[in-house]
């Protein structure tokens, strides 16, 4: 699997769209719990991240993600 980079990375965010990223990579610093908001506020769900571990996440432009002691970036994937 590749991946396309398509911004900066974004410490410890907090109601943050990643720069309206529809795709975003995850790493966990510290065990951390993200959650996902809609436009409007309302959690769309949560979900645990052990330490120093990752995931790819799914997302409208607008959504936001909380997610303590952590990095996520923007990506793409390339097939």
């Amino acid at each position: 699997m590749k991946m396309k980079l398509l911004g900066s990375v974004v410490a410890n965010p907090s109601n943050n769209n990643i720069g309206t990223a529809t795709l975003v990579h995850v790493v966990a610093t510290s065990a951390v719990t993200l959650t996902q908001k809609n436009a409007s506020g309302t959690t769309l769900g949560t979900i645990y991240i052990p330490a120093g571990g990752s995931i790819d996440l799914v997302k409208a432009a607008t959504d936001t993600i909380s997610c303590g002691t952590s990095n996520c970036t923007s990506i793409a994937y390339i097939s």
